[in-house]
């Protein structure tokens, strides 16, 4: 079970694991109050209506949302790097390497808004040079750039600053992602709660962001992230509660979308998982299993006479196995344990996705080859 699975607070003083240190920390009441004096008590009534009035546990979410944050900050900044990138290459092919001084391009492109921020940023950077400019200006200048104000910027150029975008895309797209991005982005930056947000789905809107403009460099932000790891590490207090599918379930799933190469399932951390969720807008679409996969792997590979490049091949391909877009069931993560069981036992049924009620995200699978329950 994960450090941060269960929370024994039957005990005057309640000990939770922390994630840098095996340590416990004691919560006594001189502790408890100089928290909250210092985190101040307007701050800490978010997590403790969610603990539903426990303290102990209120810090617990407190922390895993301090966790949560700091582990979406390395994805963040290559979306924001790669964004403000991709604009400028653009902006330079239109106005110059010095875009940020052309007269067209600060009187008849930018809004009086974004000229504003342009102008401040050039302050803050105490120069002229085009790189300590960009260095200066926030993810807010780079997402306002494709409001519907700026169509015809983006009428010709979406997809030399975003290749990958499909046959008839374009700016709508990119204003979409980034929108979400930034909003989130600005919760994290000013230490707002994220425990209620669809974190999933900022997940995958910052890699497709970022695919977008190369896959490359999305593949490698998803192979060094640790969202996931962070994410299936959220506290849940137990206690004496009914035994649920929650308790049970097996946090080791591995998170993929359907664009996911099956070379990246040859990651350590891949090979280790119970199973694969593939999870598209926030929301489980599809699991399966090593045993699913080696199926497919298998067959494909007694079609192109024992040779298979896995690059050439993606979770989409692997889903496209009747028998393993019907194999996976969701479940609610407080669904009762008999319950799930009699679920897992049904004919067809090869994996149970147990989701988060409250978030809507994956919490842990029950897979049937690997495990008697």
């Amino acid at each position: 079970m994960s450090q941060w699975g269960q929370f024994d607070c039957s005990g005057r003083v309640c000990t939770a694991a922390m994630a840098e240190s095996q340590v416990p920390y004691p919560y006594d009441a001189a502790t408890i109050a100089s928290l909250k004096a210092s985190l101040s008590e307007p701050r800490f009534a978010t997590y403790l209506t969610k603990a539903a009035g426990n303290e102990h546990f209120a810090f617990a979410l407190y922390l895993y949302n301090a966790r949560l944050a700091k582990s979406f900050l390395f994805p963040l900044s290559v979306a924001e790097v790669t964004l403000r990138n991709a604009v400028d290459g653009v902006l330079r092919q239109l106005h110059g390497d010095e875009w940020h001084q052309d007269g067209d391009f600060r009187n008849n492109v930018l809004t009086p808004e974004s000229l504003g921020a342009l102008d401040k940023a050039m302050e803050r950077a105490r120069s002229n040079e085009r790189g300590k400019v960009i260095a200066e200006l926030t993810f807010d200048f780079w997402s306002n750039l494709f409001r519907n104000e700026y169509a015809d910027l983006w009428r010709t150029k979406s997809n030399i600053a975003f290749p990958g975008l499909s046959h008839g895309q374009g700016r709508h797209e990119i204003q979409s992602l980034v929108r979400e991005i930034n909003r989130f982005r600005n919760r994290v930056a000013h230490h707002e709660p994220i425990l209620d947000m669809n974190v999933p789905d900022i997940q995958s809107k910052i890699i497709k962001l970022v695919e977008l403009r190369c896959e490359v460099t999305a593949n490698w932000m998803r192979h060094h992230a640790t969202v996931n790891i962070v994410m299936r590490s959220r506290p849940n207090l137990s206690g004496s509660a009914p035994v649920n599918l929650a308790n049970r379930a097996d946090p080791r799933f591995y998170v993929v979308s359907r664009t996911t190469s099956l070379i990246e399932l040859c990651r350590e951390e891949a090979q280790s998982c119970a199973a694969f969720v593939c999870v598209e807008d926030g929301q489980a679409t599809a699991a399966f299993s090593h045993q699913q996969l080696s199926n497919y792997l298998t067959l494909k590979a007694f079609e192109l006479d024992g040779l298979i490049d896995l690059n050439d091949h993606s979770i989409e391909d692997v889903l496209t196995d009747p028998a393993v877009g019907m194999g996976f069931r969701t479940l609610p993560a407080d669904t009762s344990f008999f319950e799930a069981i009699k679920v897992l036992k049904e004919p067809k049924t090869r994996v149970v996705v147990a989701i988060d009620r409250d978030q809507g995200m994956p919490v842990g699978v029950m897979v049937r080859a690997h495990r008697r329950y």
